[in-house]
């Protein structure tokens, strides 16, 4: 199993909206659908509030001005479950 603690964002795309793919430090990618985060309060609203996303200060998540972030070991997870 890969220790995501040791690895960094190198690079992410947002593929549509709800959709993520990252590339972390080692080149392993993951896409993931984020679709089951909709509930939380913060997430973004619409496709506009999707497209502001950036890279987290120490490069281990995600963040939207809205005050959404998510992990990167959040989006791993959740893109090898959905590949299964």
């Amino acid at each position: 199993m890969k220790d995501f603690m040791k690895l960094r964002i190198k690079s992410f795309k947002l593929i549509s909206y709800n959709i993520i793919n990252i590339t972390l430090t080692d080149d392993s990618e993951y896409t993931a659908d984020l679709t089951s985060f909709h509930p939380v309060y913060c997430y973004p609203k619409d496709e506009a509030e999707w497209n502001q996303a950036f890279i987290g200060e120490f490069k281990a998540d995600i963040q939207w001005p809205c005050g959404f972030d998510i992990h990167l070991h959040q989006i791993a997870d959740l893109a090898l479950e959905q590949s299964a």
